[in-house]
């Protein structure tokens, strides 16, 4: 009886053992991408993209732009919600024509939705950033409510229809915006600031530390049953 009674221990030990693991290696496999975006980021700070840059064709992430384009003030969306440095907000989405391509930029960060104002005079800005392929919405996150204006994902599908324009499948995050602006600089998911490795580090402890319990848990259970035989 007692060893049928340790077989759901051992399938809850093994599944656990098996779940930590993947959460482990998945964390040092988000580790391994980060350098080496990083690593990469650092390089392309030499290597800046300039005008007449074809934003439909083949763009390697995180390089540096340096393009003049019109703004469509007309053309905004907050995602949301957005954090930066421990605030609730939104990021800015702001589609820009570049030579006839229409393109997504990140304004920034900010706390709250600017007012809709009448259309102001167009004119030429220059866009310094960071680009990248626009993400695909992951499983998890929840679905754009378009009619209610609520954006959670950057769904190209979504603005496109929105906006009934070709969008680039790019985004660019400005960095070159005025310290007196409302919105704040932020910079792409790839090379965040989370610390993969302590991550991973973690489940491998706890790994480690279930499977001493486990261990320490079946030589008492073995001792116990030799005394009675004995």
């Amino acid at each position: 009886m007692k060893n049928n009674s340790s077989i759901p221990l051992f399938i809850f030990f093994s599944l656990s053992f098996f779940l930590l693991c993947i959460l482990g290696t998945w964390q040092l496999n988000k580790n391994y991408e980060k350098t080496k975006q990083q690593h990469f980021y650092r390089l392309s700070k030499k290597l800046t993209l300039t005008e007449d840059i074809n934003f439909f064709s083949n763009i390697r992430d995180l390089l540096s732009v340096e393009v003049t384009g019109l703004e469509l003030d007309d053309k905004i969306v907050y995602l949301q919600p957005r954090t930066f440095k421990g605030d609730i907000g939104f990021h800015k989405i702001v589609v820009y024509d570049f030579n006839g391509q229409f393109v997504l930029v990140n304004k920034g960060f900010t706390k709250k939705k600017l007012k809709k104002k009448l259309k102001s005079k167009i004119k030429k800005q220059l866009v310094k950033g960071l680009i990248i392929k626009v993400p695909k919405p992951k499983f998890f996150e929840l679905h754009n409510d378009t009619e209610n204006e609520q954006w959670f994902t950057l769904n190209l599908n979504d603005l496109k229809n929105k906006f009934k324009l070709d969008l680039s499948p790019y985004i660019i995050y400005q960095q070159n915006i005025e310290r007196s602006s409302y919105t704040k600089a932020v910079l792409p998911n790839y090379i965040s600031s989370i610390n993969h490795l302590n991550y991973a580090l973690t489940w491998y402890f706890l790994c480690l530390t279930l499977c001493v319990i486990f261990f320490i848990y079946n030589l008492k259970f073995y001792k116990d049953a030799n005394k009675k035989k004995n």
